[in-house]
């Protein structure tokens, strides 16, 4: 997920109080902003959804991205009485395929389905079936919560995914959309324009395209870290549009990547459903073992919790990660009621207020009490006795 830019961007325009912060409901009507954008004047129109007492802006179009203009860069703004309404399919298509005609080409495919516009440059068999994955990942995120009395509501925007034709395709895009070294990277979540973006993991240099999805499948099972990061990103853009996190609030990491984790176990043989939810994360589960052997530290589990500086840093990232699955997972299983009275919390953050840590701590406490040695062992002695599945 891609959350480094966001934060620049909107702590900018944070550092000047807010004075007003909309809802969606009543930022109804369309306004339209003209802001100096690395030297030229970029136009948009779309409803404000914050603004700072100095001026400054968070504004959201109709395909659901987000900018944040700050009143040093603001040029006009011009109200309307026009109604705000999101893309429709057939309009988002149309308006992604104009917007990356220049930096993708020409050559694109819209695909649709209930609830993704997907915009392709691949083989149209491999758009499609991610199409059909992202549904069928969807579909299992919201019945698994329903399960659990969370229920989750319908994505205000039809979600965005851009499949380019092979990593280099990937590279480049990345580069530019989001500042991205993409070298290790195979797909990633946006949080200022909700897409995620992702290229053909079936292309086989030097052979043709893969002509079945039982095809598309086999050749994906060669790699299942590379498709369990697209699902894990997918999983953080279901979760974006569903009301469970909300972009550019305060959504401690170690929630937002523990569930995106929990989930991002890929079930490529089912064409209807999503076995795996919930399963055991074998590498996960494995680098978490070592971790708390070899290098966990007293106050681990506090400092997971408050401050997201783990995940950010390259030493620590991938500990943190399996320790964030791990914490999860035994959260979800064992203190499933106070976990979900955390979630609606978090889920309740105001737009551009990020919290101190002895917030992020406060919340916890009021969900899981302020033991925190007494659940550490509590964790980590359930966690010992899970098994690889």
């Amino acid at each position: 997920m891609r959350t480094a830019p966001a934060m620049i961007a909107a702590c900018c325009l944070l550092a000047c109080p807010i004075t007003s912060a909309m809802s969606a409901e009543d930022a109804a009507m369309v306004e339209t902003v003209s802001f100096d954008d690395g030297g030229r004047t970029r136009t948009i129109s779309g409803r404000v959804l914050v603004t700072a007492t100095d001026g400054g802006l968070l504004v959201q179009e109709r395909d659901g991205r987000l900018w944040t203009v700050t009143i040093e860069t603001l040029k006009t703004r011009d109200p309307s009485r026009i109604p705000f309404q999101p893309y429709t399919t057939r309009e988002l298509g149309s308006h992604l395929a104009t917007e990356l005609k220049q930096s993708v080409g020409p050559d694109l495919l819209i695909t649709t389905t209930r609830h993704y516009t997907i915009v392709s440059s691949a083989d149209p068999r491999y758009a499609r079936w991610c199409g059909l994955l992202f549904e069928r990942l969807r579909t299992a995120f919201v019945t698994y919560w329903k399960g659990r009395g969370l229920a989750l509501a319908e994505p205000e925007f039809p979600m965005v995914a851009i499949v380019l034709k092979n990593r280099d395709e990937f590279n480049r895009f990345a580069k530019r959309d989001a500042g991205l070294d993409s070298t290790q990277a195979v797909g990633y979540y946006s949080m200022l324009t909700n897409r995620i973006v992702l290229y053909d993991l079936a292309a086989v240099p030097g052979r043709p395209p893969a002509g079945t999805a039982a095809e598309i499948q086999r050749r994906l099972a060669t790699a299942p870290r590379a498709i369990a990061t697209v699902v894990h990103e997918a999983a953080h853009q279901v979760a974006f549009n569903s009301g469970l996190h909300r972009r550019l609030a305060d959504n401690p990491l170690w929630l937002a990547e523990g569930m995106a984790v929990f989930f991002e176990t890929p079930d490529l043989r089912s064409r209807t459903g999503w076995r795996t939810v919930g399963q055991v994360n074998r590498p996960r589960l494995a680098r978490f073992v070592e971790f708390v052997r070899q290098r966990r530290r007293p106050g681990s589990l506090k400092s997971l919790v408050t401050v997201d500086r783990r995940f950010r840093d390259a030493p620590s990232e991938i500990d943190a990660y399996a320790e964030a699955w791990a914490l999860s997972y035994y959260l979800m299983r064992a203190r499933r009621k106070q976990y979900l009275a955390y979630l609606k919390t978090i889920a309740a953050k105001p737009l551009l207020r990020w919290d101190t840590p002895e917030v992020r701590q406060a919340d916890f406490e009021a969900a899981f009490g302020n033991d925190w040695q007494k659940l550490d062992r509590q964790f980590l002695k359930y966690m010992s006795r899970v098994k690889p599945r």
